[in-house]
């Protein structure tokens, strides 16, 4: 397959000379980088790395890759006529390249760890940024190529016409080309206007809100804009739609499908779709790459994952995060798992990207399920009934997924060998240092979301949800401890991320979602009483209180040991604990 997309890489030789980039440096750097990635291992659907195996399942990623490209072709069967239902299959195909550009890709056109190779080589800008760019653009193409699979098959018989599956091959190689290019664009364009520091947390907040943006487009788009009407949408009567990349594509398939009923507008669409991914290459090339070795050499000499303090402090005063510490976490152990973990999360790139996106999440899930209901009703009407109704019950509880999500992501990281420095140091209990972690959590990032969260249904559904509030606050608190305490036991940012839950895990962690389920739904039924929440709360807070104690009591031995394969060991017996321990 490597071998066919590099021939037809070739293709492209006498466009890319005339601009500028050397093609044989092109491909020569191009081919090691796809042998590279052959010999890396998957992390989709793999299980725990092993010495004996270092590649995931790829049919098993295929296959799910084919039945998402299914239900999304039935798309091209829904509207008045193709140049509509080739749009909306297209704005979603686009759109999910995009996604999977941004979330896995980004690391590649900004990897600085072959600079010692290749920048000392007299390669110039253009072609190492042509190169980055082919290299996404490679593994685009495979990936787009099994999602447009059913696409291209059924075009056929969605637009009647055997030449339709051939034009649709080529909309999808558009297609993909078109998001390969808006995405690189935009971060060639970045790379020329910040310095490195600033890029690399802005890419970093653009992969949450991008990443977020299409979770609620999937959730919320189907209730919140009318299907049939969009159906019967005539895109030529609205000037914002000349401006949508998937409306020339969809005018490509036209030209050809539909000869006789052309206008000018389609054949000027059509036309777009061809001119404006050779202009985009051009203007690549030309005015983006230049001083692309510069940037590498200025992204490589910042750390990759971290954001580094905007200015140097002074440490004669503590800061809030210091006086927070001591207030909530007494103990210097515990207080020392409080600060690195609060320290390490709020710098932490990775983390943030994969734990953030829960903040949004949230209310996303809420209006999910408070307008699935009410077949029928207008918009209008479904936002009165969940201001008349209990939903607000859903919205507190479904608070839960931060501290979820939280917990779950900060035992783990990229740098993971780092954690030695635990192991190193005189600490009888490591659960001190998970108590101060879990408190970190629950400090930064949990109670200041649930608190703006309560207040908000305090004003939507008036002051007597306070003590539902406060109740739900400590179910959810037992169901993070529990969370902590069956699924996260490891030291912060201490374990590989290939580390996958085992069948116990999975097991303890359903038998956790349906005891908080049983007292949410018991919370719902005593809601009635008002005293009766009131009484509940304090027995609900001790067993919450009880339950953190216990789990700083955890020992070396209840921590589970990390994977023969990783470089870091834990001792296989823990000695008793000398007077010199912490």
């Amino acid at each position: 397959m490597n071998k066919l997309l590099l021939r037809l890489a070739r293709m492209f030789d006498p466009i890319l000379i005339k601009a500028g980039v050397n093609t044989d440096q092109l491909h020569h750097i191009l081919a090691v980088k796809l042998t590279m990635d052959d010999r890396r291992p998957r992390t989709l659907f793999a299980k725990k790395k092993t010495a004996t195996s270092n590649s995931g399942n790829p049919i098993l990623t295929i296959l799910f890759s084919m039945l998402m490209g299914l239900v999304l072709a039935m798309i091209l069967f829904y509207g008045e006529g193709p140049l509509s239902s080739h749009t909306f299959f297209f704005s979603i195909f686009i759109i999910l390249l995009c996604f999977t550009i941004v979330t896995d890709f980004t690391s590649v056109l900004i990897d600085t760890r072959d600079q010692f190779i290749i920048l000392p080589r007299p390669v110039d800008d253009r072609t190492i940024a042509v190169s980055r760019i082919a290299h996404i653009t490679v593994y685009v193409i495979k990936w787009a190529f099994v999602l447009g699979l059913p696409a291209i098959v059924l075009a056929g018989v969605a637009d009647k016409s055997f030449l339709s599956p051939f034009v649709m091959l080529i909309e999808v190689l558009q297609a993909t080309f078109i998001s390969v290019l808006i995405v690189n664009l935009v971060y060639l364009a970045m790379m020329r206007t910040m310095d490195p520091q600033r890029f690399k947390d802005l890419i970093n907040y653009f992969q949450i809100a991008f990443s977020t943006l299409i979770f609620a487009t999937y959730y919320l788009l189907p209730r919140l804009v009318d299907l049939k009407a969009l159906a019967k949408i005539n895109l030529l009567e609205h000037t914002w739609a000349y401006f949508l990349p998937s409306v020339w594509i969809s005018a490509f398939n036209y030209v050809f499908i539909h000869p006789g009923q052309l206008t000018l507008p389609v054949i000027i669409l059509a036309l777009m779709a061809l001119v404006v991914p050779m202009v985009g290459i051009w203007f690549v090339i030309k005015v983006l790459a230049p001083g692309f070795n510069q940037k590498l050499m200025a992204l490589s000499t910042s750390d990759g994952n971290t954001s580094a303090p905007r200015s140097i402090k002074t440490y004669d005063k503590q800061d809030l995060r210091d006086k927070i510490g001591k207030m909530v976490a007494p103990d210097p152990v515990e207080n020392a798992g409080f600060s690195i973990s609060w320290k390490l999360a709020a710098r932490s790139r990775d983390f943030k990207l994969k734990a953030y996106p829960s903040f949004a999440f949230v209310p996303i899930l809420f209006l999910y399920m408070a307008l699935s209901g009410g077949k029928g009703q207008s918009l209008d009407d479904k936002l009165t009934n969940i201001q008349s109704g209990s939903a607000y019950f859903s919205l507190l509880y479904l608070s839960s997924i931060i501290l979820t999500s939280m917990l779950t992501n900060i035992a783990m990281s990229e740098k993971f060998k780092a954690a030695w420095i635990y192991y190193a140091v005189p600490v009888d209990k490591p659960g001190r240092i998970l108590s101060g972690m879990f408190k970190a959590v629950l400090t930064l990032y949990y109670l200041p979301f649930y608190m703006i969260t309560a207040i908000g249904v305090a004003v939507v559904w008036g002051p007597a949800t306070i003590n539902d509030a406060i109740l739900a606050f400590f179910i959810c608190l037992i169901y993070g401890v529990l969370v902590a305490l069956f699924g996260v036991k490891g030291l912060p940012f201490s374990k590989p991320v290939v580390v996958k839950q085992s069948g116990g895990k999975v097991i303890a962690s359903m038998a956790t979602l349906i005891l908080v389920g049983i007292l949410g739904v018991g919370h719902y039924f005593l809601s009635k009483w008002e005293l009766a929440i009131w009484i509940v709360i304090v027995p609900i807070a001790a067993i919450a209180w009880i339950m953190i104690v216990q789990y700083k009591k955890t020992s070396w031995m209840d921590l589970e040991s990390l994977d023969e394969s990783e470089a870091i060991e834990k001792p296989k017996k823990i000695k008793k604990p000398t007077k010199q321990t912490i």
